[in-house]
């Protein structure tokens, strides 16, 4: 191959991967970084704790900064084992985590041109199919859940090696890949991958050689197994514990973020429920369509203009490739929006499958509709689309954006009645549609105009044809994502230096009161005020606080990945805040610091110690340290009978489930820590006499402790925590997760 040649193939690769700088020049060599959604919540405190763990040379086994305590490396949602993980730790936290989307987008796009090269799509038309796969509203949104972005990215290279498989090492290159998705740990995508095969091979495969493809598939997902197998067998370890597999989960916790039939208009008008990128409740007026929620879980689906053409003009055509995209688009929009028409009235029923989020498998139709869109550029080139048809479109937009525009008050009024959302809506729908029809409108004309110059001789006008069709969904996609400076981000708040200053060796954590308070009106206005960036970085009932190495034990379970024994305990913590005689229930779990909105009550024997214009600081006194050894303690037959005897559990008192019924005292011992990280604990007791070791770490059978080499058995303290027996005199424990 000639040089020119070369450089020739490779141009659309070298393009895309310029264009994805491009757009993404801010944060990429700005140093600010992605923020908002759930970013700063939930998934970046949980990537710098991977990262941490990595960068100091060990798994990221465990976090100890969430629910006091919980295993990390078992939960899917953490991708922990994902190789890029490890070799994004050699760069500065604020810096793998700008690279790390970049990355995933390029690779994504990359994918794409190589499955549709394979299908003899051209050079150009592969580009748009790969801009429309990377910029669509579902691929951006993903910027803010890390653990499913690569399988997003994942998705076309499994399908290009599987078209490939009869290549020398095809079929190795195929388990590779499904490993690599395996290892994301995304139960959904991965289990996309593998179902978006079996369909390639129904829809574009001879009859004769399905079978032995199938068989090929199964040999590849089998190795894929092996490779990913270390992950498979922590999270099998993990599921039985969680809370989720213990009490199940509700049909109305399942289908929350499933994909209403109404958002398919998003198809074609990117935010017609309101500014869903704003992140304001104020700005979104179709609350019903999101389930009662502000937005779904991708923020738009829109995907750009030229593939709903596309699908339209080649729903009939015969080509490599539509088939399997007439079926996946199908598929994939029935597997993300049926859930959403479940009755509610069977939201308490039990789930079958403790899996949430059907909105995760929108990327099928994403996918689907990328092929149409490369195949539908090489189709317009020869024949550009009937202008009649596709004015009348950009017409009827136009004709109802001037119409909004000139009656707001009656179209906010009609369409809030139409979806059956609250009145009070009406008036944010009456600022809302307008803007979004004139905004489609808009993106609608480019896309004509670009279609027209696609059929033209001139290489320069197809060229500008091209570019401008690009623009149409980066326009509308780029806005989703916040972007902020690391100092903001990532710097500890007024009060979390605080709190290091007060507790330097970490021994205690904080409470953040807000989870017992339902918000006032007032208080709703005062967030709504904050960045979207600072609100979790103030209330202390997310994940956020372990940016700065602080932890939590009641905060809000993200990912139903809490133990079934600490989700039972974080709700008998929501009966004790209502007592002001609780304050042993809080000080005995190490929770010493208090965080409140201004005008809310202090939770149980909290005091005020300081504070902000927005904020209370508390502290509980008496309260005491995650690691201790108990000067007072009661043993109960099990969980049931230790719930029954919580609540009359006094300070410092330790509750034990060690399968009978007692009560034993010690006098006062010393504990020397000589190692205290995220996987191991090291220390030196010594005490008068036998009694028990404690440890804010949440009840998990699959760990080590050994006192003095020999190791020991750990049981459940406060319901959800452990402990560990020590004879009198002085011994080494060595904990090990």
């Amino acid at each position: 191959m000639s040089a020119p040649n070369g450089l020739r193939r490779a141009a659309p690769a070298l393009l895309f991967s310029a264009l994805v700088l491009f757009v993404w020049a801010d944060p990429l060599w700005t140093g600010r970084n992605f923020t908002g959604r759930d970013l700063l919540a939930y998934n970046l405190p949980m990537e710098k704790t991977i990262h941490d763990a990595y960068a100091s040379g060990t798994m990221p086994v465990w976090n100890p900064y969430v629910s006091g305590g919980r295993p990390l490396l078992p939960n899917p949602n953490s991708g922990a084992m994902y190789p890029i993980r490890p070799m994004l730790a050699a760069l500065p936290f604020p810096l793998a985590m700008r690279i790390y989307p970049v990355l995933h987008w390029i690779a994504a796009g990359l994918g794409v041109l190589a499955l549709l090269a394979r299908l003899q799509v051209g050079g150009p038309a592969a580009w748009l199919g790969a801009v429309t796969y990377v910029f669509s509203g579902a691929s951006v949104s993903e910027t803010f859940y890390p653990h499913i972005q690569p399988g997003f990215a994942l998705l076309p290279w499994i399908v290009w090696a599987l078209h490939r498989r009869r290549a020398r090492g095809g079929t190795v290159v195929l388990a590779a890949l499904v490993g690599l998705d395996f290892l994301a740990a995304d139960i959904f995508t991965a289990g996309l991958a593998v179902g978006i095969c079996l369909l390639w091979i129904a829809t574009e495969t001879a009859r004769p050689d399905r079978r032995r493809e199938t068989v090929a598939l199964a040999l590849a997902v089998g190795l894929g197994v092996l490779l990913a197998l270390p992950q498979i067998v922590a999270t099998a370890l993990w599921i039985p514990e969680t809370n989720r597999a213990v009490l199940g989960m509700k049909l109305s916790d399942v289908t929350l973020f499933s994909v209403s039939p109404w958002r398919l208009v998003e198809f074609l008008v990117p935010y017609p429920f309101g500014s869903t990128w704003e992140l304001r409740p104020a700005a979104v007026w179709g609350w019903r369509v999101f389930n009662g929620r502000q937005l779904g879980l991708f923020s738009t689906l829109f995907v750009g203009a030229i593939a709903p053409l596309a699908v339209a003009r080649l729903a009939k055509r015969s080509l490599p490739g539509l088939s399997f995209a007439r079926w996946l688009l199908g598929l994939g929009l029935a597997v993300c929006v049926l859930p959403s028409l479940i009755p509610r009235s069977w939201g308490s029923w039990s789930a079958p499958l403790p899996l949430r989020n059907p909105e995760k498998l929108a990327v099928a139709a994403v996918f689907a509709l990328a092929i149409f869109a490369a195949r539908g550029w090489d189709d317009f080139r020869r024949q550009a689309p009937a202008r009649a048809a596709t004015l009348s479109v950009g017409a009827i937009l136009a004709a109802a954006a001037l119409a909004a525009a000139a009656w707001p008050a009656g179209v906010g009024r009609w369409a809030a009645g139409w979806l059956g959302t609250l009145p009070a809506h009406a008036a944010t729908a009456a600022v809302q549609i307008p803007a979004a029809l004139s905004e489609a409108g808009l993106l609608w004309m480019a896309t004509v105009v670009a279609l027209d110059g696609a059929s033209s001789q001139r290489r320069g006008i197809r060229f500008a044809a091209l570019a401008l069709l690009a623009l149409v969904p980066i326009s509308a996609t780029r806005k989703l994502v916040e972007i902020s400076h690391p100092a903001e981000a990532f710097a500890p708040t007024a009060f979390a230096l605080k709190v290091r200053r007060w507790d330097p060796r970490g021994a205690f954590r904080v409470l953040g009161e807000a989870i017992y308070h339902a918000p006032t009106f007032d208080e709703v206005e005062r967030r709504t005020d904050l960045s979207v960036v600072e609100r979790p970085r103030r209330d202390w009932i997310q994940h956020t606080s372990a940016l700065w190495a602080r932890g939590t034990v009641f905060n809000f379970d993200f990912d139903s990945g809490d133990l079934a024994r600490v989700e039972s305990l974080r709700k008998v913590s929501q009966f004790a805040a209502g007592f002001q005689d609780a304050g042993a229930f809080f000080g005995n779990l190490a929770l010493r610091w208090g965080i409140r909105m201004q005008g809310h009550p202090p939770v149980a024997a909290y005091r005020r110690i300081g504070g902000d214009l927005i904020q209370e600081w508390d502290e509980l006194s008496p309260s005491f340290p995650d690691i201790r050894l108990a000067r007072r303690w009661r043993e109960e037959p099990g969980s049931v009978a230790a719930l029954a005897a919580l609540p009359g559990v006094g300070p410092e008192e330790l509750l034990l489930e060690t399968g009978g019924r007692g009560a034993g005292s010690a006098r006062a011992g010393r504990i020397s820590i000589l190692e205290k990280s995220a996987n191991r604990l090291r220390l030196e007791c010594e005490s008068p006499d036998p009694t028990w070791l404690f440890v804010l770490r949440a009840f998990w059978r699959h760990r080590t402790v050994e006192i003095d080499g020999r190791e020991a058995e750990a049981v459940p303290a406060y319901l959800a925590f452990s402990a560990v027996p020590i004879p009198a005199g002085v011994h080494r424990v060595d904990w090990r997760e």
